[in-house]
């Protein structure tokens, strides 16, 4: 009897453990905005006001991404992001014919609990 209990309370641990609505402190809400005017293909993003740890930015938190996959460069698609500063030679040169907004490269990205 204390096996079947051991083995019962091993298998409820293991499948709380896999569940996926838990939150990772490493992701930011954000959303995309559509793709910037100057930076190539490189979309704009805009984390949530509430997003600890983004750069500060005088643009109310809009970025350009670096490394954000196909399917999620859709104008107005909320995302979930983990991004680091980009290493110099990632950095996308710009025109400088818009804003200047910096740029993120995206280490992580998944649909946003609030779509």
């Amino acid at each position: 009897m204390k096996g079947f209990v051991l083995i019962i309370l091993g298998l409820t641990i293991f499948v709380h453990s896999c569940d996926t609505t838990s939150t990772d402190d490493s992701l930011f809400n954000a959303t995309v905005i559509g793709k910037g005017m100057d930076c190539g293909n490189h979309f704009l993003i805009q984390y949530d006001e509430d997003a600890s740890g983004v750069p500060i930015n005088n643009f109310d938190n809009i970025f350009y991404e670096l490394n954000l996959p196909e399917e999620y460069k859709v104008p107005g698609k909320r995302i979930m992001i983990e991004f680091r500063l980009p290493f110099s030679d990632e950095i996308t040169p710009c025109t400088a014919m818009g804003p200047g907004y910096p740029q993120v490269f995206v280490t992580k990205v998944v649909r946003s609990n609030s779509e």
